[in-house]
């Protein structure tokens, strides 16, 4: 079923796409954001989402999973809603806004990423690295990408000055890596595991480094 589920829905995004190839990027986007088809309730139910964010003019904002607009779109951007609170720039500056759309953190930050186990990613002088809500520095801004955290440990890359060159790490909530592994792709660790490429291979490692299943 959710073969057939998923499969709608990119036949759904191509034909959007399709027909408006006339449209700029971002009109795309727009319209794809907006696609009641696409972001159904079915959706947010089982993905355990609360809010979908909409799009008006360029402007993002959130609506609820019945189509009710929540919180007027006003933002130049939005990260999805997480753990109560989402991200969103204004005027070039990132903040932070709870689900009444109060600011709970001014926007004052190069860039903010979504809250995952009590911690957000921000960008200083090109570099990542991870505050709490109280704006606390927890992990200092020393990484030139990061994903988010996930069961204690987050991915990141340093790039050694060339970009996207750098090969991907794990490091736990001190920002001390976990592994001597490097691995040229990542993903997070989910139910104790995570898939990471190395040697050219797919493989699933542990929470200890291990190899324990080779992906198919």
């Amino acid at each position: 079923m959710k073969t057939l589920i998923i499969g709608i829905l990119v036949l759904l995004i191509i034909g959007i796409v399709v027909s408006c190839k006339q449209k700029s990027d971002k009109e795309i986007f727009e319209s794809v954001l907006n696609d009641k088809r696409i972001n159904t309730k079915e959706v947010g139910l089982r993905e355990g989402i609360e809010f979908f964010q909409i799009m008006e003019n360029g402007k993002t904002g959130f609506r609820d999973l019945d189509g009710n607009t929540v919180i007027e779109p006003i933002y130049e951007s939005a990260e999805m809603f997480s753990e109560n609170y989402s991200a969103v720039e204004i005027d070039e500056k990132w903040g932070l806004i709870d689900k009444k759309g109060n600011l709970v953190i001014e926007p004052k930050y190069n860039y903010l990423g979504s809250m995952h186990e009590g911690l957000m990613s921000f960008r200083e002088n090109e570099k990542y690295g991870f505050i709490d809500i109280n704006e606390n520095v927890i992990i200092e801004p020393k990484f030139d990408w990061v994903d988010e955290f996930s069961e204690g440990y987050c991915v990141i890359r340093n790039d050694n000055g060339e970009l996207g060159s750098g090969k991907n790490q794990f490091i736990d909530k001190s920002g001390e890596i976990v592994f001597d592994l490097e691995f040229d792709y990542a993903r997070k660790f989910e139910n104790g595991k995570a898939k990471v490429e190395l040697n050219k291979e797919w493989v699933f490692i542990d929470k200890e480094g291990k190899i324990i299943k080779e992906s198919e």
